[in-house]
């Protein structure tokens, strides 16, 4: 097992690959990372889309710390172009919601933080801003109240 597999592992993150790795000013750990998913469904017809069209801004998303260091993952969503109405889209991860820049498992671990801190010190201690910290915890209380109750 070579090292990028080895941090792969360790991620934990299914269908997703590191392919590079470095500490940033021995606070941040950065890891450079693919999506290993084959195929997308396009979100206007419904269809799997195997044709990657190209590649997305790189983006850096908040994920959870390693040790005392920060993490973040830099991550370029795919573009597939749909074989049957040929309109192009960005490619969705079961890791990550659209449209905001930290993991799932980040936005649960915030989320768990504020059910018993105040925001302001869980805004303070990861270098968030309060409304963030306001927005996910708002965000998975309605998702938790729709699914019926208060789990973990």
């Amino acid at each position: 097992m070579d090292n990028n597999e080895l941090l792969s592992e360790v991620l934990g993150i299914p269908k997703l690959r590191v392919i590079d790795s470095e500490i940033l000013n021995g606070e941040q750990i950065k890891f450079e990372v693919e999506s290993l998913e084959e195929a997308a469904i396009c979100p206007d017809c419904h269809e799997i889309s195997i044709k990657v069209h190209g590649l997305c801004e790189e983006q850096d998303i908040r994920d959870l710390a390693y040790g005392e260091r920060s993490c973040y993952l830099s991550y370029r969503a795919r573009r597939f172009r749909c074989e049957k109405c040929n309109k192009t889209f960005v490619e969705r991860v079961v890791w990550k919601r659209p449209d905001v820049s930290y993991t799932l498992r980040y936005e649960k671990y915030i989320y768990q933080r504020a059910r018993k801190e105040p925001v302001r010190q869980i805004a303070e201690d990861e270098a968030l801003s309060e409304e963030t910290v306001q927005a996910i915890f708002e965000h998975l209380a309605k998702k938790r109240l729709r699914h019926g109750g208060t789990r973990k």
